[in-house]
C-alpha cells in the first residue's frame, strides 16, 4: 500500500500498519461518513451533528434562553398549581387518580381489543412516512418522481407537505372516529359529558393545549419555515439551523407542542365510557411516541445523524 509503512516485529511478522499521516481510503471515507450526509440528489451535506454546532457556535446563547425558558415554565405550572389548590369535588389529585387507576384496569384486563389496536396501528403511519422522507430521501425523490408522486405535489417538498395532511387527516380521524365508535356514534352528551361536570383541571388542560401547544407550532414555521418543518435540508433545498424561539426554549417545540394538545383536547373531552375504555392509553401512546421520537432525534443528532430515525419509526 502506497499510503501506509509496515513495521517489522521482532519475530519478523508485520505488526500493524504505521500511517504516514495521510488517510487511507477507508479512513477517508469513514470521516466523511461521519461528516456529511447524502441528500435526494446525491449532494453530499453537512450531518444535523455538525449543522447544530456550527449554529450554537455563532449564537453567545449556544442555542438557550434561560430567562425565557423560566417564564415559560411558570405559564405551565402556575395554571395547575392553581387546579391542584381550588378544585373540589373531586380534587385534582382525586380526578387523575381516578383516570390513572381506570386506564391501568383497561390496559391490563387481558382483554384484546381490535378497534383499540387499529387506532395505535394508524397513529404509527406518520412515523414510518417521516422516516422514509428523512433516512431514505433517495428513495423518496424516486416515488416523487413516479405519476403518483407527482400528482402529490410538482416538488419533494411539495409531495412532504401532501403526505403530512393525509397523516394529519389520519391521526385526526382515528381519535375522532374512535370517540365517538366507543359511544355507538351516539351523542357525548347523551352518553355522559356535560359542561357543569368539567373541572378546573380539564379547562386548564384545554386552554394550554390550544395556546401553548398550538402556539408553539406556529412558532417553528415562523423560524424555519416550509423547508426546515418537511425535511427541506434531506430533498435539496438549504434550510438554516435555527437556534432562536422556540428551539432556545426546547429541543422539539413542534413535537412539545402536539402532546400539549393531544393531551388537553384528550382530557377536556373524556367521559367515564371513554376511559374505561382505553381514551388516555390511546392519549399515551401517542404522547409517548412523540416523547420518544423527540428524545432519540435530540440524542442522536448530537453524535450521528440518519440511523435514530430509522429506529423511531419502530416506536
Amino acid at each position: 500500500d502506497s499510503m501506509q509503512l509496515r513495521s517489522r516485529t521482532p519475530g519478523g511478522g508485520d505488526a500493524k500498519p504505521v500511517s504516514n499521516g495521510e488517510d487511507t481510503p477507508n479512513t477517508a471515507r469513514s470521516k466523511l461518513l461521519k461528516g456529511t450526509a447524502r441528500t435526494a440528489s446525491g449532494e453530499e451535506v453537512p450531518k444535523d451533528v455538525l449543522r447544530r454546532k456550527e449554529a450554537e457556535a455563532l449564537d453567545a446563547r449556544k442555542g438557550v434562553d434561560r430567562p425565557l425558558q423560566f417564564l415559560c415554565a411558570l405559564a405551565v405550572v402556575l395554571p395547575y398549581a392553581w387546579a391542584f389548590a381550588t378544585q373540589e369535588s373531586p380534587s385534582a389529585y382525586n380526578q387523575v387518580n381516578s383516570w390513572a387507576q381506570r386506564s391501568w384496569m383497561q390496559l391490563t384486563d387481558g382483554v384484546i381489543n381490535p378497534d383499540f389496536q387499529v387506532a395505535v396501528a394508524l397513529l404509527f403511519i406518520e412515523r414510518l412516512c417521516y422516516t422514509w422522507v428523512h433516512s431514505f430521501s433517495g428513495s423518496f425523490k424516486t416515488f416523487c418522481d413516479s405519476p403518483i408522486g407527482k400528482m402529490m405535489g410538482k416538488k419533494p417538498l411539495d409531495t412532504v407537505l401532501t403526505i403530512f395532511w393525509i397523516n394529519k387527516v389520519i391521526q385526526l380521524g382515528t381519535f375522532f372516529g374512535w370517540y365517538f365508535y366507543i359511544i355507538d356514534f351516539n351523542s357525548p352528551f347523551q352518553s355522559g359529558f356535560a359542561w357543569e361536570k368539567v373541572t378546573r383541571l380539564q379547562w386548564v388542560m384545554l386552554i394550554q393545549g390550544l395556546i401553548i401547544g398550538q402556539g408553539l407550532n406556529v412558532a417553528i414555521y415562523r423560524a424555519i419555515g416550509k423547508r426546515g418543518v418537511y425535511y427541506g435540508h434531506r430533498l435539496g433545498e438549504p434550510s438554516p439551523w435555527v437556534t432562536g424561539f422556540p428551539f432556545s426554549v426546547m429541543p422539539h417545540p413542534q413535537y412539545c407542542g402536539v402532546c400539549f394538545t393531544v393531551i388537553g383536547v384528550n382530557a377536556f373531552c373524556a367521559t367515564d365510557t371513554h376511559i374505561a375504555a382505553g381514551w388516555f392509553n390511546l392519549t399515551a401512546i401517542q404522547v409517548i411516541r412523540l416523547v420518544a421520537s423527540a428524545s432519540l432525534a435530540l440524542a442522536y443528532s448530537r453524535t450521528c445523524d440518519a440511523f435514530p430515525t430509522v429506529m423511531v419509526a419502530g416506536l
